[in-house]
């Protein structure tokens, strides 16, 4: 099975289990503003799903529950606004978030050199020399998919190609955020961890993970007073990590000019100008309620040897569910923004704001409807932790076994 079934299946059983333990304590279901938007927006892709797909009825009730992206998203987030974790859990994850992120980081520095290294290689043709892959689909464009063009142009998705072609910016750069939130007092592990997510982000050769990287190392210069101050400070310390990064490299015999010339200067950002262009021709054919999921003939033909799809996120957003859905995600989404931002003005911690922030982003380059990503369940987690505990501090130190009781979220 693929691993967020498997994590569907786990959130499905629980949120099954955790019903019947609120139901035996007459506990009602916590059901923030965003959750509701959220459902409601579920419900309205998957009605429209019904009619133009036969994916619930080829894997049955069960398995679409715990298969489909939206379904698995709003589980997720039924179940993490009613159950509890011990204190000492969430320090053992920071500490396993922080591992996490050096271990990527050494991983795609591997990859640089060596593509196939810790790699998932099952949509790419088997047996073939990373040269002469590139010699085979050169000469065989219609075995060319989205993800094979992705990787013979030199992205890398570091330790998390097993679980989808996103998790490396979603899940990665929410790490990164929970992370950086957190106050340390040791200087050296805060320059490892960002060191270790500016490594993931840039040598994932993708613009939306580095815009992501930036997006969220901003949270240290917006958060709190001397805004101008905190500016050139963390200026100048992202300046002289940069050239420290930049040293590493060069000496490890990365090609850093080749990699500026293919990848940051490249014209594929010409997809997102088309992406404008085929919508505003297609949209007013569907306004109110989209196309219900789905890619017309007209689109494909516009699209034909151009782009993949429309390359951005709000737009297709509206193409595929109109008015009605678009308008209804965007309420989600600003209702969940909102309620990051008034736990991060409460707590003081903004990790699980700036996550969300940069999946908001994100979604002007990149298509995903869905958050059904580990990261961003944790950015959650650790957003109503800090701001339901009294006894909580925003450090990387371990708790007193005294304050190891679980706190409600």
């Amino acid at each position: 099975m693929e691993p967020n079934y498997v994590l569907g299946m786990i959130f499905l059983v629980y949120l099954v289990y955790q019903t019947y333990a609120l139901y035996r304590t007459n506990t009602s279901f916590k059901l923030p503003n965003y959750v509701i938007f959220y459902g409601v927006f579920v419900l309205y892709a998957v009605l429209c799903n019904m009619f133009v797909s036969e994916e619930l009825e080829e894997g049955g009730v069960v398995k679409y529950l715990y298969s489909d992206s939206l379904i698995q998203t709003f589980i997720a987030f039924l179940l993490l606004e009613n159950i509890s974790f011990p204190s000492k859990w969430m320090d053992w994850a920071l500490k396993v978030f922080g591992l996490t992120l050096v271990l990527a980081a050494i991983v795609s520095v591997i990859q640089t050199f060596k593509p196939f290294f810790f790699l998932k290689t099952d949509d790419l043709v088997q047996g073939l020399s990373y040269a002469r892959m590139q010699e085979y689909y050169n000469n065989n464009p219609q075995e060319v998919t989205g993800d094979v063009n992705r990787f013979i142009d030199g992205y890398r998705h570091s330790i998390f190609s097993y679980i989808n072609k996103v998790s490396v910016g979603v899940d990665a750069m929410a790490i990164f955020s929970i992370l950086i939130a957190v106050n340390s007092k040791k200087w050296i592990k805060t320059t490892l961890v960002f060191a270790s997510a500016a490594t993931v982000g840039f040598l994932s050769s993708a613009r939306w993970i580095m815009l992501n990287f930036i997006v969220i190392s901003s949270q240290k210069i917006w958060i709190g007073k001397n805004k101008f101050v905190k500016a050139l400070k963390y200026g100048l310390y992202g300046l002289l990590l940069l050239t420290l990064v930049v040293i590493a490299l060069s000496f490890s015999g990365i090609d850093l000019e080749k990699f500026i010339e293919e990848r940051l200067l490249s014209d594929s950002a010409g997809t997102r100008l088309l992406a404008f262009e085929v919508f505003f021709k297609v949209f007013p054919h569907n306004p109110i309620l989209g196309t219900m999921g789905i890619d017309t003939e007209e689109v494909v033909r516009l699209l034909r040897g151009r782009s993949s799809q429309i390359h951005v996120g709000y737009l297709k957003l509206f193409y595929y569910y109109g008015l009605v859905g678009g308008l209804i995600y965007l309420t989600f989404l600003g209702s969940l923004l909102k309620r990051m931002w008034n736990m991060g003005l409460k707590s003081g911690y903004w990790g699980g704001f700036f996550a969300f922030m940069a999946f908001a982003v994100a979604n002007l380059t990149l298509v995903i409807f869905d958050l059904f990503h580990y990261g961003l369940m944790f950015a959650i987690i650790f957003s109503n932790y800090y701001s339901t505990s009294q006894d909580s501090t925003l450090s990387f130190s371990t708790r007193s076994s005294a304050t190891s009781s679980k706190v409600n979220l």
